[in-house]
């Protein structure tokens, strides 16, 4: 059992180097997803202390989020987002302290929103990425001819 979970985390960490940026944003996102969740579980079966540790975990990912904005890049995106992560942190804290699923409700909701509209982000680069590669590609074999 033990060397099955080092080889999990080793390949886990080959994932993670070797992703591309968006990739480990939606990583990110069915992470604190699934934390959530999980602690919307716990809460209703009363698990204090499953809910604290996936409460705890999907708090550290959003302010990850949020540390990781570049507001010189786009900083309207990023007060927006800002705002809509502080919420979200706000909420995780009202139901860790109230045992109060229905917040984790409203995450939830952005958190989900959040992640289609990142993935479509995602795939619409990738895709760019993908036509510039070909055009060079062709460019290429046009000069060499």
């Amino acid at each position: 059992m033990r060397m099955a979970s080092y080889q999990q985390q080793a390949y886990r960490k080959i994932q993670v180097e070797t992703a591309n940026p968006g990739r480990i944003l939606l990583t990110l996102y069915d992470a604190v997803i699934r934390f959530v969740r999980l602690a919307r579980n716990q809460i209703e079966a009363g698990d204090t202390a499953g809910k604290g540790v996936s409460l705890n975990r999907a708090y550290a990912i959003i302010a990850e989020f949020i540390n990781a904005l570049d507001f010189e890049r786009a900083p309207e995106l990023c007060q927006n987002l800002e705002q809509i992560y502080t919420y979200m942190l706000d909420q995780l804290s009202h139901a860790n302290l109230n045992m109060d699923p229905q917040p984790l409700e409203h995450v939830l909701r952005f958190l989900v929103d959040l992640r289609e509209t990142w993935e479509q982000a995602v795939t619409k680069a990738a895709a760019q990425t993908s036509r510039l590669s070909q055009d060079t590609r062709d460019s290429i074999k046009v000069i060499s001819r």
